[in-house]
């Protein structure tokens, strides 16, 4: 089955921060998204992972859910953001390819990667940041 283009949108962030920090960073990034499309809560917290969903805001429906997933090696932390569930936008998109049609709350996804990377490049300038856009 064919999924929409932005589900391989995804942020990978290289860093010599901790793992706890990064960490506590995925999950303080969660509560600085302001999107109206909805709001992100952290649904699990590991050390190696942070499961977060953006849910509506008049419901609270799950729109959208995705992981940060995050491990150490050769002196870096490595972490990446992966979308995991997603709702499609109805009406007349439905009628489009699926590789076209848009996710539901993909701008609060794409708020909340704009939070992590500022969270991560304002404690480590030197961290490398890969954006896959998923456009």
């Amino acid at each position: 089955m064919t999924k929409p283009a932005q589900t391989r949108a995804s942020l990978s962030v290289g860093t010599a921060l901790p793992v706890s920090r990064v960490a506590d960073l995925a999950a303080k990034a969660a509560s600085s998204v302001d999107d109206p499309a909805g709001r992100i809560r952290v649904e699990a917290r590991s050390l190696n992972a942070v499961s977060l969903s953006v849910r509506d805001h008049i419901e609270g429906h799950e729109l959208l859910r995705f992981d940060v997933l995050i491990d150490r090696a050769l002196g870096r932390t490595n972490s990446r953001t992966m979308i995991t569930n997603f709702t499609v936008k109805g009406g007349v998109s439905s009628l489009m390819p699926a590789a076209k049609r848009k996710l539901v709350a993909f701008s609060a996804y794409e708020s909340y990667m704009d939070w992590f990377v500022s969270g991560v490049v304002g404690e480590d300038p030197a961290a490398l940041v890969t954006l896959v856009s998923g456009e």
